[in-house]
């Protein structure tokens, strides 16, 4: 396989992507265990508690994007 060929740039394009997907998800697992105790009981704390879980589920989301457009990006430019 030679540097620039369509089939490393497969592999480059699937790497950036399996990162992405991993920042990703450990994002989504810390969200969703802050999200889990407004589901079994109601109040304030909870209800806090959820909103944090939204804010890292988003936040993680935008931030596997980022990493990934970035280095994309980056890597991408020369070819």
């Amino acid at each position: 396989m030679e540097i620039g060929s369509k089939e490393h740039k497969r592999l480059l394009q699937k790497a950036i992507f399996k990162t992405a997907l991993k920042t990703f998800t450990l994002g989504a697992v810390i969200g969703i265990m802050l999200i889990i105790p407004s589901l079994v009981r109601e109040n304030s704390f909870s209800s806090l508690m959820a909103n944090i879980g939204l804010t890292v589920l988003f936040g993680s989301f935008a931030y596997a994007s980022w990493i990934a457009w970035k280095k994309s990006k980056s890597v991408f430019k020369d070819f």
